[in-house]
């Protein structure tokens, strides 16, 4: 779930080779109990965690990282705990949990030739199936798997930003291309991914949003959005009804509301994530938080998990207008 100045992102990827990861110490983490906080602080120099999951099964977030090639849990005071560092892996993008069957997926990319899918214990970190997702599309230019989602079967789905495709892997470790359009060519037209529990996909296409039948892929047709839903990147559904998603440039948090399975979609919700931007979204006990990687900081020193608090969603006028009066200084009195 990305979408960033490609000399930026090639420069972070480029660090990985020398990046070290922070030690961590061998310990079982207990259950998370109450309210999660406002915001949480990892202190890890150029992690660059592009990907956030919460693991219910610990009660704690996960954060893949761009630079370090590990997937680390995350306590509430921001200490980090490896769970995966495995040398056969490049870059960790987008994270998801498969809790009921205890699973963690991620992307894997140098955005070049290699393109996987990372599936991997995620109560120990062992390795199950490390999916060559490029070897399916050896003509394109490059390779970037970048968001993953899981159906209700256990199949999960990809989206290649580089390839301009979605790949479907099924519980075995079995992969395909499920869908390819002329409309995802281009780089990061493809982004983010979800699965609604009413059985279909919605996607990240450019500007817009796209639903996906399982049973008929190449039938997917826009999600009509009362709104700017451009500069999309990571997604996921609170419930059958509500979508999360990191949208714009710089990256706000919107809800999207549908009562008609996402035929059309309202939205409902805004949080301003300013000064920092937002990657990617996990939602803990019903909770959205949001995760910054700091692409324009490839040194950064820290970065934050942020609760998502939304408020009423201001007209592109009225945030057009503000931005405005905050580059406007204050007249001073005459003396």
């Amino acid at each position: 779930m990305l979408k960033r100045n490609i000399v930026l992102l090639s420069a972070a990827i480029g660090l990985a080779a020398g990046a070290v990861i922070v030690s961590a110490q061998e310990a079982t983490p207990e259950m998370t109990m109450g309210a999660g906080p406002d915001t949480i602080t990892v202190n890890n120099p150029a992690m660059m965690p592009e990907g956030i999951e919460f693991d219910p099964t610990r009660g704690q977030f996960l954060l893949g990282s761009l630079n370090q090639n590990s997937v680390s849990v995350v306590a509430d005071d921001g200490t980090l705990t490896t769970l995966i560092q495995d040398p056969k892996l490049a870059s960790i993008v987008g994270l998801e949990v498969d809790a009921e069957r205890n699973r963690i997926l991620f992307g894997s990319t140098d955005r070049a030739a290699v393109g996987q899918l990372g599936i991997y214990d995620l109560a120990t970190g062992a390795e199950l199936h490390v999916v060559d997702l490029a070897a399916l599309t050896p003509d394109a230019a490059g390779h970037f798997p970048n968001d993953v989602a899981v159906d209700a079967d256990g199949n999960a789905y990809v989206t290649d930003s580089a390839a301009g495709v979605i790949y479907k892997v099924d519980v075995d470790g079995n992969a395909s291309i499920f869908l390819q359009d002329i409309s995802f060519v281009g780089n990061f037209v493809l982004n983010g991914i979800a699965y609604n529990p009413n059985g279909y996909l919605v996607a990240v296409r450019g500007s817009d949003l796209i639903k996906i039948p399982l049973d008929a892929p190449e039938t997917f047709s826009v999600v009509a959005a009362d709104g700017d839903v451009g500069g999309g990147d990571g997604i996921i559904f609170a419930d059958a009804n509500t979508l999360v998603a990191a949208v714009g440039d710089p990256k706000h948090v919107i809800q999207l509301t549908s009562d008609d399975d996402f035929a059309t979609a309202t939205i409902t919700g805004d949080f301003q994530a300013a000064p920092d931007s937002v990657t990617t979204i996990a939602l803990r006990d019903g909770e959205a938080y949001a995760i910054d990687a700091k692409f324009s900081t490839p040194d950064a020193e820290s970065y934050t998990i942020k609760k998502v608090t939304f408020s009423e969603p201001m007209m592109a006028e009225a945030t057009a207008e503000m931005g405005m009066a905050e580059m406007t200084p204050e007249p001073t009195a005459a003396g």
